[in-house]
C-alpha cells in the first residue's frame, strides 16, 4: 500500500519531481553539466573533421569556405552540355545562361601585292602559290551573275566588232552557267553574227577563219573546194556567195572561202545542235539549230565521224520496223531530203553505224523525241549542216 505522501508529483513545470523530502538526487544534480560537456565536445569534434578532412554525415550542413580538402560525394558528376541557343548550357536538363565571350577581334590579313597567274588567273597570289581552298575564284565556272554580265557585254559587241563577240559568245556557251534563256539569247547572236562572218560574201579582215579567191580559168565550184582543201561542201560556196548557177563563174570573180573544218556537237538536254569551226579552244560557234532526238532517250551519246559514203540527198528509205518503203522523189519520205550518216569512234558506241543526222517531214516532231534514234531537223537547217559536216575530218559529239 502507498501513501499519499509517497506518491509521484507534478512539478510546477508538469513534470514528475522525484525530489523526495526536499532534496535533489545526485543524477539530477549532475544532469546539466553533464550536458553542456557532451555539447562541447561534439562541437569539437565536428569543427575537426571540417579542418582535416575527416569524413562528414551526408547529412552534415556546412556554411563558409571550403576547406583544403573536399569529401567526394558518391552522387555521380554533373554533365555539362552545350545547347543549341547561343550563350546557354544545359545541366542535368536545367539551362543556365552563360555568360557571352567577348569577341576576339580578327587578325588583320598582311598585304599581298596582286599578280595575275597565267595557270590559275588568280588575282593576289604568287606564281607557283596554291589558291586558298575557300577563294571563290578557284572555281572555273562563273556564277549565272557574272556569266549574264559577260553575255550582256558579248551582245554590246556584236555590230562594233563581230568577231571578238563570237569568240566571247563562244566561251559563254560552252559552259553551263548560263541559265537557258540566256543560252537562247546567245544561239540567237551566234546566229545573227554568223549571217555576216560566214554566211554572207563578206570577208571581214580580223577573222581568222574566211579568205578571199579569185577565179581562174577552168575553175569550177568543186574544183575550187578541192585545190583550197576546203572541209565543206562546194554547194556551202555557192550558198555564201550567192551564185544563182554554179556553172556561170566569171574569171577574176571573188569569192569568200571559209578556212577550218566544221564540227558538231548535239546538246540532247537543249535539243540543240550548235555547229563549231576550228579546233580544240581556238573553236568558234557558228549556227545553233533546234532539233529532234529518238523515242525514249534512245539517242546514243559519245563522239562520232561522218561514215564513209553516207551523205546522200533525197535518199530513199524502208521504215525497219514496219518494212514501208520510201522512194526517193516520196515528199512523204520521213527522212526529209538529206542523210549524214554517223559511226561511233568510242569504244562504247563502236557498233552504233544506224544512226545519223537528217530532215523530216514531221516539223512538230522538233523539240521532241520521236525518232527511232537520230538527229531530226527541220528541211532547211539540214541542207546547211550536209554542206558542212564532211568526212573524214568533221565529228559529231552527242552530248546528254
Amino acid at each position: 500500500m502507498v501513501l499519499a505522501s509517497q506518491s509521484p508529483r507534478l512539478s510546477p513545470r508538469g513534470r514528475f519531481n522525484t525530489n523526495v523530502g526536499g532534496r535533489r538526487s545526485l543524477v539530477q544534480r549532475l544532469a546539466v553539466p553533464v550536458a553542456v560537456l557532451a555539447v562541447i565536445v561534439g562541437g569539437v569534434w565536428v569543427v575537426s573533421a571540417w579542418l582535416w578532412g575527416g569524413d562528414v554525415p551526408a547529412d552534415a550542413v556546412r556554411s563558409g569556405p571550403v576547406g583544403p580538402k573536399e569529401t567526394q560525394s558518391e552522387k555521380p558528376p554533373t554533365e555539362v552540355v552545350v545547347s543549341d541557343k547561343p550563350g546557354e548550357v544545359v545541366v542535368i536538363g536545367e539551362v543556365v545562361q552563360a555568360a557571352p565571350e567577348t569577341p576576339k577581334p580578327a587578325p588583320e590579313p598582311a598585304a599581298a601585292t596582286p599578280v595575275q597567274t597565267p595557270s590559275s588567273g588568280i588575282i593576289g597570289a604568287a606564281p607557283g602559290d596554291a589558291a586558298p581552298p575557300s577563294a571563290a575564284s578557284t572555281s572555273p565556272i562563273p556564277d549565272a551573275g557574272s556569266s549574264r554580265a559577260a553575255l550582256d557585254a558579248a551582245l554590246a559587241q556584236v555590230d562594233a566588232d563581230p568577231v571578238r563577240a563570237r569568240v566571247a559568245l563562244t566561251r559563254l556557251l560552252e559552259g553551263s552557267a548560263l541559265p537557258t534563256v540566256d543560252r537562247l539569247r546567245g544561239y540567237d547572236a551566234v546566229n545573227k553574227i554568223n549571217a555576216v562572218l560566214l554566211f554572207s560574201n563578206r570577208t571581214l579582215g580580223n577573222d581568222p577563219y574566211s579568205a578571199t579567191y579569185k577565179v581562174q580559168p577552168g575553175d569550177s565550184l568543186a574544183k575550187i573546194a578541192k585545190s583550197e582543201n576546203l572541209d565543206c561542201d562546194w554547194r556551202f560556196l555557192q550558198r555564201v556567195n550567192g551564185i544563182a548557177n554554179p556553172n556561170g563563174l566569171r574569171v577574176g570573180q571573188s569569192l569568200k572561202l571559209p578556212k577550218g573544218s566544221f564540227h558538231g556537237e548535239v546538246r540532247k538536254a537543249e535539243y540543240r545542235l550548235n555547229i563549231f569551226m576550228g579546233e580544240g579552244a581556238d573553236r568558234v560557234m557558228v549556227a545553233s539549230y533546234p532539233i529532234g532526238l529518238g523515242e525514249l532517250n534512245s539517242t546514243p551519246t559519245g563522239a562520232f565521224a561522218v561514215r564513209p559514203k553516207s551523205k546522200l540527198i533525197d535518199p530513199e528509205w524502208r521504215n525497219p520496223r514496219t518494212g514501208e518503203y520510201f522512194a526517193s522523189n516520196d515528199p512523204k519520205n520521213p527522212i526529209g531530203e538529206r542523210w549524214i550518216g554517223l559511226k561511233g569512234i568510242e569504244p562504247h558506241n563502236k557498233s552504233f553505224e544506224g544512226y545519223g543526222i537528217h530532215g523530216t517531214v514531221d516539223l512538230d516532231s522538233i523539240g521532241q523525241q520521236r525518232s527511232m534514234g537520230c538527229v531530226r531537223m527541220r528541211p532547211g537547217d539540214v541542207e546547211v549542216v550536209y554542206e558542212l559536216i564532211t568526212e573524214p575530218r568533221s565529228t559529231v559529239t552527242i552530248a546528254p
